[in-house]
């Protein structure tokens, strides 16, 4: 049996992630992968058995990407990692620094990190097959889950410290989330709007911020 060549596999792997996002799973045929890749359909095949099988390998690439993507923004650097080792990154955020400025920085990063055209291309193809599988479950554990389970326990020791009011960490977390997004998702989701530039990106962040710390900053902060 001939050996597996894991460049030929990548380029595989490449030509469908370009043919979904440009024709859409549903219209995407493994003749046109196997056409881009420049192989034949039963090399195709001799690799991926099923488009499904191809479409489920690229989430979960790019589920590992988006947290080594998280990783990159909590810790400033970019490097493969193990999923497990969220909790021990989450020490590196320290409670004592100043909570807005932090998550100013932080809704900056994200914003511009997740919200491209790939990512969009990719969240449209994940949102039209989640009602036919497992493929948005698959995608939400390992990659936006594990980012949200970073925030509450951030959000948890910053409580703990006394730099936010008493609250949930977990729902402080998703409080922030959808503030950071109210503004941009569902238009930019439908192509309403199409680039997020570094001005919108700062107005958007500094609302959200501003409505998060006055709903969840100290009672101190509060009565000034």
């Amino acid at each position: 049996m001939r050996k597996k060549s894991p460049a030929r596999r990548q380029a595989i792997l490449d030509a469908a992630k370009t043919t979904f996002e440009k024709l859409g799973f549903e219209r995407a045929t493994m003749a046109d992968i196997a056409a881009l890749a420049g192989v034949s359909k039963a090399t195709l095949y001799s690799y991926f058995s099923a488009k499904n099988e191809l479409f489920v390998e690229l989430i979960e690439a790019s589920a590992d990407q988006h947290l080594d993507q998280m990783h990159s923004i909590y810790v400033g650097e970019q490097t493969n990692f193990d999923p497990d080792e969220i909790r021990s990154t989450l020490a590196l955020l320290q409670p004592s620094e100043d909570v807005a400025f932090t998550l100013k920085r932080l809704g900056e990063r994200i914003l511009s990190v997740f919200f491209t055209p790939q990512r969009l291309a990719l969240k449209r193809m994940i949102v039209a097959e989640s009602g036919k599988g497992q493929i948005g479950r698959l995608y939400y554990e390992r990659g936006p889950g594990l980012g949200m389970k970073y925030l509450e326990q951030y959000f948890g020791e910053v409580i703990a410290a006394g730099r936010l009011r008493p609250a949930d960490p977990k729902l402080v977390a998703a409080h922030f989330h959808g503030l950071l997004e109210s503004e941009i998702f569902e238009p930019w989701l439908l192509n309403i709007l199409h680039e997020l530039t570094p001005d919108l990106i700062e107005g958007v962040v500094e609302r959200a911020v501003d409505v998060f710390m006055r709903a969840y900053g100290p009672e101190r902060d509060q009565n000034n």
